[in-house]
């Protein structure tokens, strides 16, 4: 695995989450330049304001954001695969479940301003969609 930030950083607690968000962004490498992921798709929700310095909650779902159609169909297509994830395509987002754990990749027109905190990239606080966790 090149990607290993999540497990480096220790972003949750549960360490099979960190490694899962490592191979999500191993696949993305793979068929995506970093030009284009750290323009276009980024943490969101909960976890991105907590990052952002709000206070730690309970997470449910691990929720990423993207404004690319490239990278939105291949996470709706290619990436269930390569996770061996169950998905479930709605028309916002895709969410995908590997064990006990969720992760939800958001498709928008904007994608707002991407900060980077601790080498992960996060959309910031005010340009989070209210609808996601």
């Amino acid at each position: 695995m090149a990607y290993d930030n999540f497990t480096k950083q220790v972003l949750f607690t549960d360490n099979n989450a960190n490694v899962l968000c490592n191979r999500l962004y191993d696949a993305l490498e793979t068929e995506f330049t970093k030009v284009v992921l750290d323009t276009k798709f980024c943490i969101t929700g909960t976890i991105a304001k907590i990052l952002n310095g709000a206070l730690a909650s309970d997470i449910k779902v691990i929720p990423f954001i993207t404004n690319d159609d490239a990278i939105y169909d291949y996470c709706a297509k290619d990436l269930p695969k390569y996770l061996k994830a169950t998905a479930v395509i709605f028309k916002d987002r895709i969410q995908l479940r590997y064990q006990s754990y969720y992760l939800e990749v958001w498709k928008t027109s904007s994608i707002g301003t991407i900060g980077s905190v601790s080498g992960f990239l996060v959309q910031d606080d005010a340009d989070i969609p209210s609808n996601i966790l």
